[in-house]
């Protein structure tokens, strides 16, 4: 179905299922930078709030007290989890229909994240009954979930410690750490520790922070004893202090200098320093005086799903102050992901000025802010329903106007159809929106009509939670501090992914917005890595606990545990970051002689209920839980296939359930059941095309439409591990790898890359180029670090002058009428720096160049060339900005400017009717030159703009086709591309290649088609 007139209302492409939004006949003139106004000027009267058929809104933020008593039979201090996860129900008293907290083991030290011995930490050794105990020298183990402060803006930590058990002198120590990361060694001066305390035997006390070495900012002493009994409270207000008491004695300590407001949100680690093996510190009185936190956030740790933003603690003085720094600790959940800043008006895409928005800035610490008027923010990865609700929840705290209830300043959440939206909440692309006033009126935005809602009373702040159901359902309910303020059916359907931004509006120079607490139920887009049998007890090679190895890459992996019924390495897995195999509880081999066929277990359900109970608190370690792998392959029937996908979901209810596919059935139509979260399928060294294809042809028979996708790259091409791969090279698997990440890049429904195998210690030796991309790969992943926009799509339109955009994902964005129209030629490029690109144009009869900096306005006007030259624009010489160039095809020479007048490189390429196109082919910064000879569809992209050494050519297109090009899935390399004016569709191609990467549909006949970093 084809748009004519509604821009970006959304559609999908016959079986193509691609994006569609064509520009209207006619394009008003705008002005892209200017700010809206404070209210609508045409809202309809306040509404009623729906018919009440909106999916309820997920409760994301669930905070508890926390308790440990440590109380636990002795006989149950046994190999291998020695009482530290067992009993914790009874330990703790968790409130009904909850699990106790279990408890990470992590290294505690400064020189390894290798956690030690399952012995070194015990829970009631029947030499220290009821305490928690450390032996053996030095080791940490985490709380499951974090420290949050109260109502009051403070936490409290207590417990009991006996540095050195039976001794009242030594240096020896026990610590409590409180680090915002998950990741922490719980060593009390690493640089990740906000802040840490050391009790010695002897009564000294210290407090440490992020990294200062071994001196400690602040000392003080009690008089020794044997044991200390420590209460450790936080303040996260202005006066940013710390109230330690120990023994009733009580300090109160000013943070360091450099900390503007201690964190709101902490992981604790408790640890033991021991200078002897022969020497025990404990925790806990024996008497029940375990270990007790005011407050936990439980919402932040119970499941691999949401993603939570804290926004606390990240470094502000920063290229994008604070933006997308440290997002691995200051988010506590187990997905990442970071931000663009962007101008939240509607219109062309812009930059806000810098400085638009910030995270934890001096004046407005531990939350996202708005100082500078008109901005937002878009979360990079969307928002994505899952397969029991077929929903999703986005919450935030948005405070409108800091310091005031009153006036039509508001802060804004939406959810957009377009992954690259402007954040302007009255946009188009936006399915559901939710503009805040300071004074609680509340207008409701849906594809860009306002509704008006009933008002809330005024607030300093208001907690807002969007729920909405995708598809069919087309329902969506809105939470305003409580209140259900519309619950019913939308006005199109909401998109299953959707792009979250937070914006702001301000009427006056120093006003400020701020938000805190991001939540999302569950995020799409690439956010697990890890490794498939990353341990396998079946195997003498494999059989250790390799995760340490991949720690800082990987936030997801696969153990296996083939007919070992220990459970230990569960203690060394951080909450809800591990897959576990059922093999053992579901299947049996189908007969002695042949052990790779498999049967139903008859005992399955029972098995699967006993294994529960073994895991028994530990379950908040498990994320997902694996189906037999390659059931079909193992001669498995979908029937029995199905038995096991619902034996497995009564077991696991909240876990996510993987269904792993080989490739032949992923060819196929296999049967998938309908309950199974993610499904993927391998088929190793074969390249990008066969796996596209299989990908394509997997979503075409799933079960459910909010069924999510993984894929397997190879790890290795060692003989008998990854069938196709042993003749390949380490070079070839490590391509492979980097075309997983980009087809991933492609496709938000791709969440999971699973590598097969890590084979242990000695593997970096053995393909070092292939570990190398997977450690870039996974810590782009697990830390959300930016990588490269992708190529998005837009159009000039000649007869009026207009420009159009849409996102990456197809969707219309924005548009504005710049230049004049007629034979004006169209460009695109960051002329002042790195960034978004804005547009310009360009006149060949005067060879004129007109650029603007807004997408309204001319910044700059000067000639450039003689008419007849066809106009070019690049970085030439890696500068950062973009500059112009022309190329004259009567002596096929392309001229290239670094300065907008001068000519900085002059080079002859191709041939007498061919076209040029220029790009960054190499991904090094630096945009190199190119020609197209349009009769036979063939590329030739040279690496210098100096020396004629064009690379071999490439066909690719149909006759007719314009040459294109664009960094089509966000690699940093522009590869080849067509645009097709027959269907106005752009065609994008994967790195000297003819394979289409990249397919959208944009624009109207006679359009002229633009690529361009836009969103």
């Amino acid at each position: 179905m084809i748009l004519t007139q509604r821009l970006g209302r959304g559609l999908l492409a016959g079986a193509s299922a691609l994006a569609l939004a064509l520009l209207p006949t006619g394009l008003a003139p705008t002005t892209a930078a200017a700010a809206p106004a404070a209210a609508p000027s045409a809202v309809p009267s306040a509404a009623s709030a729906g018919d009440g058929s909106g999916p309820t809104p997920v409760d994301l933020d669930t905070t508890r007290a926390f308790a440990d008593t440590f109380r636990l039979d002795p006989a149950l201090d046994t190999d291998p989890l020695y009482g530290l996860n067992v009993g914790l129900d009874a330990r703790q008293s968790p409130p009904a229909g909850q699990h106790g907290i279990s408890y990470t083991r992590v290294s505690g030290r400064w020189d390894t994240s290798v956690a030690p011995d399952q012995w070194f930490v015990q829970t009631s050794h029947p030499d220290h009954p009821n305490q928690l105990m450390f032996a053996k020298g030095v080791s940490a183990v985490m709380l499951g979930a974090p420290a949050v402060a109260d109502g009051t803006g403070r936490y409290t930590v207590s417990t009991v410690i006996d540095p050195f058990v039976g001794d009242t002198a030594a240096g020896d120590w026990g610590s409590i750490v409180l680090s915002r990361s998950h990741r922490s060694n719980g060593y009390v001066t690493g640089a990740d520790v906000d802040l840490g305390l050391t009790v010695t035997s002897g009564g000294k006390l210290a407090l440490f922070h992020g990294g200062g070495g071994e001196t400690p900012f602040w000392t003080g002493t009690v008089a020794p004893t044997a044991q200390y009994a420590v209460s450790l409270t936080v303040s996260t207000g202005a006066d940013r202090a710390v109230t330690l008491t120990v023994n009733g004695t009580p300090f109160t300590v000013s943070a360091p200098a450099g900390v503007t407001r201690w964190p709101g949100s902490e992981f604790l680690y408790l640890g033991a320093y021991l200078s002897s093996p022969d020497r025990v510190t404990t925790f806990g009185d024996g008497a029940g005086q375990g270990l007790s936190v005011s407050a936990v956030d439980t919402g932040a740790t119970r499941s691999a799903k949401p993603l939570v933003d804290t926004f606390d603690g990240a470094p502000n003085a920063t290229a994008d102050f604070g933006l997308n720094q440290d997002l691995g600790a200051r988010q506590p959940s187990l997905v990442s992901a970071g931000y663009t800043a962007v101008s939240g008006v509607k219109g062309l895409a812009l930059d806000p000025p810098a400085g638009s928005v910030q995270v934890n800035s001096p004046a407005n610490p531990n939350v996202l802010s708005f100082p500078k008027g008109t901005a937002a923010v878009r979360l990079n990865k969307p928002a994505t329903s899952d397969v029991p609700t077929g929903a999703y929840t986005v919450h935030a705290v948005l405070t409108p106007l800091v310091g005031s209830t009153s006036g039509q300043d508001w802060a804004s959440l939406a959810v957009s159809n377009a992954s690259g939206g402007t954040g302007a909440v009255d946009a188009e692309d936006v399915a559901l929106g939710l503009r805040v006033q300071a004074d609680g009126a509340l207008t409701l935005f849906q594809g860009g009509t306002p509704t008006a809602l009933a008002a809330v009373p005024p607030a300093d702040s208001y907690e807002v939670s969007l729920a909405l159901a995708a598809g069919d359902r087309q329902q969506a309910s809105v939470k305003v501090n409580g209140a259900t303020v519309f619950s019913g059916r939308t006005a199109a359907k909401p998109p299953r992914d959707g792009y979250v931004s937070l914006g702001a509006h301000h009427s006056a120079a120093g006003q400020v917005t701020t938000v805190d607490d991001l939540r999302v139920s569950m995020l799409g887009g690439l956010g697990y890595y890890g490794y498939f049998d990353i341990r396998d007890p079946d195997s003498s090679n494999y059989g250790v606990n390799h995760a340490p190895e991949v720690a800082q890459w990987t936030n997801l992996n696969t153990y296996l545990r083939g007919q070992d019924r220990r459970l230990e390495f569960l203690d060394q897995c951080l909450p809800a970051s591990c897959v576990i195999d059922l093999n053992q509880e579901t299947v049996v081999p189908s007969s002695s002689e042949n052990s790779w066929q498999f049967a139903p277990n008859p005992n399955a359900a029972q098995n699967l209920l006993d294994l529960v109970r073994r895991i028994g608190p530990n379950i908040d370690k498990i994320a997902a839980v694996d189906m037999t792998d390659e059931a079909y392959s193992h001669g498995l029937s979908p029937a029995q296939v199905q038995t096991q996908a619902e034996q497995i979901r009564a077991a696991f209810p909240d876990k996510l359930l993987i269904m792993s596919l080989d490739h032949w059935n992923a060819e196929q139509t296999a049967p998938i059941p309908s309950t199974v979260d993610i499904v993927g399928f391998d088929y190793y060294c074969v390249g990008r095309g066969e796996i596209q294809w299989r990908l394509a042809n997997l979503k075409t028979f799933l079960s459910s439409p909010d069924q999510h996708l993984m894929l397997f790259p190879e790890s290795t091409n060692e003989q008998g591990i990854a069938d196709g791969c042993s003749g390949k090279t380490d070079a070839d698997v490590a391509a492979y790898n980097e075309q997983y990440r980009a087809i991933a890049a492609q496709d938000p429904r791709v969440v999971y890359l699973q590598n097969f195998r890590w084979l242990g210690p000695d593997q970096p030796n053995k393909v070092p180029l292939t570990v190398a991309a997977q450690q870039r790969i996974g810590k782009a992943v697990v830390n959300a670090t930016p990588t490269p926009a992708p190529a998005s799509a837009g159009v000039y339109r000649p007869s009026d002058g207009s420009f159009g955009e849409a996102a990456h994902n197809g969707w219309f964005t924005g548009q504005t009428v710049f230049g004049g129209g007629g034979n004006a030629v169209p460009l695109t490029g960051h002329w002042n720096g790195p960034g978004t690109n804005t547009i310009g144009v360009y006149h060949p009869d005067t060879a004129t160049f007109q650029l603007s900096n807004d997408n309204a306005t001319v910044a700059a006007t000067f000639p450039f060339g003689v008419p007849g030259d066809i106009p070019l624009v690049g970085d030439w010489s890696g500068q950062g900005r973009t500059t112009v160039g022309v190329y004259r095809p009567g002596d096929q020479t392309f001229y290239l400017s670094d300065d907008n007048s001068t000519v900085r490189y002059r080079i002859k390429l191709g041939n007498a009717g061919w076209k040029p196109l220029v790009g960054d082919w190499d991904g090094n910064g630096t945009t190199t030159v190119a020609v197209y000879d349009p009769q036979t569809q063939t590329f030739y992209l040279n690496d210098s703009n100096q020396t004629e050494n064009p690379r071999p050519g490439v066909r690719f297109g149909n006759p007719g086709d314009l040459p294109i090009k664009g960094d089509w899935d966000g690699t940093g390399k522009e590869t080849i591309g067509v645009y097709r004016p027959g269907d106005q569709t752009f065609y994008g191609a994967a790195e000297n290649s003819n394979l289409v990467i990249y397919s959208k549909k944009f624009g109207n006949p006679g359009d002229v088609p633009l690529v361009g970093n836009w969103g």
